[in-house]
């Protein structure tokens, strides 16, 4: 594929979950703040987003091999930076991260079909049936090999995205005349601050399939066109949908800036384009680790019983998952600040250090095959080059640390759901949709447009 279709392909992997959580982190922290440590984020990731497209290129230029079909790229780059325990660490760090993320789009899913089942069949049915029912829908498309094979998807992921965020601006601008009178907003917290970074963190986390794409593309040279459009894109989406929320809604915002439109009609319409994106995203978040469990086991790369047996063994854990942590906010926080920290933030650079100076010294001696020491990389990388990757990676590891204790305090949280299953046999699993399905606005969140009664409209949430 072409470097504009791999754009639309990180496209509809990026824009999702995140741009769910990005209004209310920055609500939490501050429009400052929020907009310094999205600047951050974005930049440091883009960074190293980048390097791992140069990696890549360097892979394939001194190891041929790579050139022919790689199940487990990522995991590759780290096995020539750093030793066969560094690919295995970072098979695992994969693992979790992008099967986390297929469970947290899987409750997504599951959520917004509710909500849309009861707004247009009135028919009410528990988020965890939902995850079941939209699980065994996406289970088929699961079976699709790699990127190259399920570029539609990715067209499909990308434009539901886009048709959201152009609906969500629209709505927010018919609630801002009411809303924007009366805009609360909490002192500042440093607990939820640090959670918050788990979802910037989150949001810009995609790093696992970039050599999965660039390895399906026609000019893996091009990656980084791709990349760049890619970023510039979704950091207008996440900054846009942000502002909105914070200057308009405020504290009033709930885990998505979703549930504060008060347009009825609306508000079902982004439900449906995201529920529409999160499914056919499932597939693309994914694929890296199907991938590289196929390449564990040597999976056939044609289509055969081993392949079903084995995805379909993994997604029934993914589901059983998002059965056990129905609620995707934590879940989302845990992932971004601990797992996605190293991937994204901070691996990356580390391995680009090392084989950067590996290609140098392998230009003055054909025959070397050693990794190079620390000093080397010192001694070889530039200054100003060096500095600014300790920086990033220093970066990413306080806030990682920072983050990942707070996301475990939440986790610790008595008022978290329990698991679908213990909820089946304690009390059943019924509909609920308490005192109203809208975060209304205002101080006392009680503020609505159309003047109507806030009660049995309004949710009336307790954080």
């Amino acid at each position: 594929m072409g470097w504009p279709k791999a754009s639309l392909f990180l496209i509809g992997h990026s824009a999702g979950a995140g741009m769910l959580a990005m209004p209310m982190a920055f609500t939490v922290m501050g429009v400052e703040w929020g907009t310094v440590l999205t600047i951050i984020c974005a930049g440091f990731s883009l960074n190293t987003g980048l390097q791992l497209g140069w990696m890549w290129q360097i892979l394939q230029e001194l190891w041929p091999e790579y050139r022919k079909i790689c199940q487990n790229p990522y995991g590759e780059i780290a096995f020539r930076a750093f030793g066969p325990i560094a690919r295995t660490a970072l098979e695992i760090m994969i693992c979790f991260a992008q099967l986390g993320y297929s469970v947290v789009l899987l409750l997504l899913a599951a959520k917004n079909a509710s909500v849309l089942a009861h707004f247009f069949f009135s028919v009410e049915i528990n988020q965890c049936y939902l995850i079941i029912l939209v699980a065994l829908i996406v289970w088929p498309t699961t079976m699709l090999r790699s990127p190259a094979n399920f570029w539609q998807i990715a067209w499909l992921s990308t434009a539901s995205s886009w048709a959201a965020v152009v609906l969500i601006v629209i709505g927010v601008i018919q609630d801002a005349p009411t809303c924007g009178q009366q805009v609360p907003h909490d002192p500042a917290d440093l607990f939820k601050s640090f959670m918050s970074y788990g979802s910037m963190v989150f949001a810009y986390a995609a790093h696992p399939s970039f050599p999965t794409c660039q390895h399906d593309m026609k000019r893996p040279s091009d990656f980084s066109y791709s990349l760049i459009l890619t970023w510039s894109v979704i950091s207008v989406y996440y900054l846009t949908v942000s502002y909105l929320g914070y200057f308009v809604y405020g504290s009033s915002i709930g885990d998505s800036i979703i549930s504060s439109i008060q347009n009825v009609t609306f508000q079902q319409l982004i439900n449906l384009m995201f529920a529409i994106h999160v499914a056919s995203t499932i597939i693309i978040a994914s694929s890296p680790a199907f991938q590289l469990f196929e390449g564990i086991a040597k999976v056939p790369k044609k289509f055969g019983m081993k392949r079903l047996l084995l995805r379909t063994i993994v997604f029934f854990f993914v589901t059983l998952t998002a059965l056990t942590f129905p609620h995707f906010g934590p879940m989302i926080n845990l992932l971004g600040a601990s797992v996605n920290s190293l991937i994204a933030m901070i691996l990356p650079s580390a391995f680009y250090l090392s084989l950067r100076t590996f290609q140098l010294k392998r230009k003055l001696d054909k025959r070397r095959e050693t990794m190079p020491s620390i000093r080397e990389i010192i001694d070889s990388t530039p200054k100003p080059m060096l500095i600014f990757n300790c920086i990033s990676m220093l970066f990413g590891i306080l806030a990682a640390v920072i983050a990942t204790i707070s996301a475990i305090r939440t986790f610790s949280n008595s008022s978290l759901p329990p698991p679908c299953y213990i909820q089946y046999f304690h009390s059943g699993l019924p509909f609920s949709s308490p005192n109203g399905t809208i975060d209304c606005c205002g101080t006392y969140r009680n503020l609505t447009v159309s003047s109507v009664d806030p009660n049995g409209f309004c949710s009336f949430r307790n954080d």
